[in-house]
């Protein structure tokens, strides 16, 4: 039945989830993964019970959670989803490329969830208002740090040598715990969340990679 159907969604999701905390610092980015299958899950179930009494309103709320979850999973599920559909999203919603953007997103639909009374919808809203004022709050500092970087590292070669450094296993790529060392080898102090913000900007790919390094795009980078 749904609770069946619901509870192999979610253990499928919590695999996928222990995967990337093995992998890397992404925590908000999971957060935001949890939240966006439970909006799935939870007006999912709600599409037809509203339907059938007679709340058009309310279906049609519903359904729109589900097209925003299924968005907010294929965004933040970059380890799960196919390269191809985070890029045709983003290069139609250039805001999501940044954190901030992604965060004004998520409170949105968690405003509109919440908006239905009852204690589930409640719940689900309010988690993805909560994440989604962490990711504007998260990009904002980030942005303050990576300016603070750039400003550190004055020469290209000095940018070069640190990004030598930070690549443990010389394959010419920043993984997420790279990039963590190069912030750090560079006297920076960042968070969890702050990395991950800055690793997902300089990611261009979608690929949980920072491949060929572009001096000229860090150079201006300035926001998150």
């Amino acid at each position: 039945g749904k609770a069946t159907v619901g509870a192999t969604a979610i253990n499928e999701a919590a695999i996928k989830v222990q995967k990337a905390r093995s992998e890397g610092p992404l925590s908000y980015r999971i957060l935001s993964f949890l939240g966006g299958l439970a909006m799935i899950v939870s007006n999912g179930i709600a599409i037809l019970d509203r339907f059938f009494s007679f709340n058009v309103a309310g279906a049609l709320i519903a359904i729109y959670g589900v097209c925003f979850g299924v968005i907010i999973t294929i965004i933040e599920g970059g380890w799960a989803c196919p390269t191809r559909l985070q890029n045709g999203i983003r290069h139609y919603a250039k805001f999501l490329e940044f954190t901030w953007g992604r965060g004004m997103l998520y409170f949105f639909v968690g405003s509109l969830q919440a908006s239905n009374w009852n204690i589930l919808d409640w719940a689900v809203g309010g988690f993805m208002m909560f994440v989604g004022f962490t990711a504007v709050s998260v990009g904002a500092i980030t942005a303050i740090k990576m300016r603070r970087l750039r400003l550190s590292i004055s020469t290209e070669e000095e940018l070069k040598k640190q990004w030598q450094m930070a690549d443990v296993d010389g394959n010419g790529t920043l993984d997420i715990k790279e990039l963590s060392i190069f912030a750090s080898n560079a006297g920076l102090n960042m968070t969890r969340n702050e990395i991950a913000a800055a690793f997902d900007a300089m990611d261009r790919n979608f690929d949980e990679k920072v491949r060929t390094f572009c001096v000229e795009y860090f150079m201006k980078f300035s926001v998150c």
